[in-house]
């Protein structure tokens, strides 16, 4: 391939990889996306637009306008980071036409870096991480062909050169060969592994003084403090995966059974279209010995509690609600040892409802560990537990708005015959459940779309059986709220843990049992949930695709210094490898750093230097004893060629390793015409030596034309 072609291919894909990993941020619109990446393609045979007159004065107002437009977007809108970086893509999509000599490209390898750098922040994804190897292989390889270029700009370039010489040289084949491509490339490699490894082990800095390592936060429907009817079909086809969930302890994902039940929050007030939570009065949950944040007065779990490890992704907003099995016992707190030390910690609540929530940075994953119990599901205790409702209660979970006759009298013929909560509850669940028809497209008007639901359209989504049976309940005296959460949940055979996704999200029912508490029913058929799981292959690949994004934003995206001493204590068999990172404690500190310091410091460096040294001296020797290379000055033609190359090198003018002798000697020529026929002479005498020939020339004729050389340097230089 001709240099110039190549050195501007690499300088293209450098651009495409810089743009793109900028672009899969989803951050920038089809019209900024499709001009970046076509433009560029015609800076590959772009290189005459520097040649006309006015080209840079042109091409700097039209910078000049963009960036005054750019500010001016940015101070209306605010956006500040999008429209400086829009503008940097434009800066870089411009220098692509305008590429000619080695600085030009330079600035294109800047401009492209500060892409690369603005996607560090805007999209901290897994996208960016793949891109991000062979954009600095070829980075590395294209500076190399830089600085070619630049030799050969100075080589070729000089100012006694024709005006085609250096784009006739830029085209020529086999300036570089194969070797030189795979060599660079080796050595790329080989500093790319040693910055990953230099990434692991050095000491991460980001306690109190710098901030966590964060990314995009995402908003999912149905955990604010109201949500109206219909949201949740919304997402019900979003395979984003929300929160990974895996046994506490030595067990693995695949003994977490499927579907999982993971309460978010209760809301209680309806006002025929929507439902608010009005228990929001937060009370901060108590450290118990046992290191498990519990609400006040609350007792330690009996046997059958199990635990599950959660690992969140970032969600908008600065309140979290955290999510659990319906009966939440407790939680460990995301924050360990080293992480107290951080200045963003978090704060846990409760409220009235039993809802958790946590406060902190909206754009981390938290890793918490939630304790559950087994909720209440005798059928005889619950028959008998009576309807001495306390007044709280009914003062928050039985008001309604005033409901069409058609509802009310719906609910007596569901429940007719039965005089205790429970069985009334079961009436109202198995009749949703078997009468009406699970469905993301139903549609039930503005005026009351719960009673369009129950009475007309019998077609809906989770919400709507949710609320319907709530709804039904209270009319029949029974205190009971709508929650919301996630159901569902698929395996990751490739992470060892169960994903759940925003399709996942869910509505049911908890209905209040004096002396037992709240149970849950779930009205939606099933075998409607059921259908939203995907399989078969595309879900085995998304789900390696997931392990490798978590694996991702858990060691790059998030590694901080408790993930080190967690990385350090595993590589030194301290303790073994947690799924999600268990927390780690002073005593654990105290072992790596003994470990440390028992490790064959000696020998692991003295070893390899050692052997620097015995290479270095080895190779030393060998060059001292090895007879000279190349041919004997005595030769004819060799003495003068290397006499010529002399004086010419004061003059600033060497041989480039791709020019050939002949090649070298016109192009001397052409700067020095009166010396032309002696140069070529001179170089042929010494091709004729190289080709095992005898010199066409004598020793004394050579001689005189080395000396008529020297006198023709030495007059343009007094000149």
């Amino acid at each position: 391939m001709r240099f110039d072609h190549l050195h501007r291919g690499v300088t293209l894909l450098i651009t495409w990889l810089g743009f793109g990993s900028l672009f899969m941020s989803g951050e920038f619109g089809l019209e900024v996306v499709i001009p970046a990446m076509l433009i560029p393609v015609a800076g590959l045979a772009s290189s005459r637009l520097t040649r006309l007159a006015g080209s840079g004065r042109v091409a700097g107002a039209i910078a000049l306008l963009a960036g005054l437009g750019a500010g001016w977007m940015a101070w209306t809108t605010t956006d500040y980071l999008l429209w400086a970086i829009t503008f940097a893509v434009f800066l870089a999509v411009m220098k692509s036409l305008f590429l000619r000599i080695s600085g030009d490209f330079m600035q294109m390898y800047a401009l492209s870096f500060l892409s690369v750098m603005a996607a560090a922040v805007v999209n901290p994804g897994l996208s960016f991480g793949v891109l991000m190897l062979p954009y600095t292989v070829l980075l590395v390889f294209s500076l190399v062909l830089n600085n070619l270029r630049r030799s050969i700009e100075k080589q070729v370039g000089g100012p006694s050169s024709a005006p085609g010489d250096m784009d006739a040289f830029m085209a020529r084949k086999g300036i570089i060969g194969r070797r030189f491509v795979a060599m660079t490339t080796g050595v790329t490699l080989v500093v790319f592994l040693a910055s990953i490894g230099f990434f692991f082990l050095f000491p991460r800095m980001g306690l109190g003084f710098f901030s966590r390592q964060q990314r995009k936060p995402t908003a999912i429907t149905g955990f604010s403090e109201q949500v109206t009817l219909g949201d949740f079909g919304n997402i019900a086809d979003d395979q984003g995966v929300v929160m990974r969930v895996v046994p506490n302890g030595e067990l693995s994902g695949s003994q977490v059974r499927i579907p999982l039940r993971m309460k978010g929050q209760s809301l209680d007030a309806y006002d025929g279209r929507s439902w608010r939570k009005t228990t929001a009065m937060r009370t901060p949950l108590n450290m118990y010995r046992d290191g498990v944040l519990r609400r006040p007065g609350a007792d330690a779990p009996g046997e059958g509690s199990w635990m599950r490890d959660v690992y969140l992704e970032p969600m908008s907003g600065s309140v979290h609600v955290m999510f659990g099995e319906p009966v939440i016992s407790g939680f460990k707190p995301p924050t360990g040892t080293l992480d107290d030390l951080r200045k963003d910690r978090y704060s846990f609540h409760t409220d009235f409802a039993g809802d958790f929530t946590m406060t902190g940075p909206d754009s981390s994953a938290v890793v918490y560990t939630v304790q559950s119990m087994p909720g209440p599901d005798d059928p005889a205790v619950l028959r008998e537990a009576g309807t001495d409702y306390p007044e709280r209660i009914r003062s928050l979970y039985l008001p309604l708005p005033v409901q069409q006759q058609g509802v009310i009298e719906l609910a007596r013929s569901m429940t007719a015959g039965l005089d205790n909560p429970y069985d009334i509850s079961v009436a109202i669940e198995s009749a949703l459940r078997s009468g009406w028809e699970y469905s993301l497209d139903s549609r039930h008007g503005d005026a009351d779309p719960l009673a369009d639901f129950l009475l007309t359209n019998r077609t809906g989504h989770c919400e709507y059986f949710a609320s319907g049976m709530v709804v039904m309940l209270r009319l029949l005296g029974v205190p009971a709220r709508i929650v919301n959460g996630f159901y569902g949940g698929v395996r990751n055979d490739y992470g060892d843990y169960v994903a759940l996704r925003r399709a996942d999200a869910h509505s049911w029912v908890e209905v209040y049992f004096p002396g037992n508490g709240w149970v849950t029913f779930d009205p939606t058929p099933a075998s409607a949930l059921d259908m939203r799981r995907a399989g078969g292959f595309l879900s085995s690949f998304t789900s390696a695709i997931d392990a490798m994004r978590l694996t991702w934003y858990r060691w790059v995206v998030e590694y901080d210094l408790e993930k080190q001493f967690d990385f350090l204590a595993g590589l030194l068999s301290v303790r073994k490898s947690t799924k999600f990172g268990e927390n780690v404690s002073f005593s654990d500190v105290r072992r790596v750093f003994r470990k440390l310091f028992n490790l064959p410091w000696g020998t692991i460096f003295g070893v390899p230097f050692g052997l620097a040294i015995l290479f270095a001296g080895g190779r030393g020797l060998y060059l001292w004893f090895k007879p000279r290379g190349g041919l004997p000055a005595p030769v004819t033609g060799v003495r003068q060629y290397r006499r010529m190359r002399r004086l010419l090198k004061k003059h600033g003018i060497r041989r480039s390793s791709s020019e050939t002798q002949m090649e070298f000697a016109a192009r001397c020529g052409r700067g020095w015409p009166e010396a032309a026929e002696a140069a070529a002479r001179v170089a042929a005498a010494y091709v004729a030596v190289l080709s095992d020939r005898p010199s066409p020339y004598s020793d004394a004729d050579l001689d005189r034309d080395v000396a008529l050389i020297g006198a023709v340097l030495a007059d343009s230089r007094r000149r």
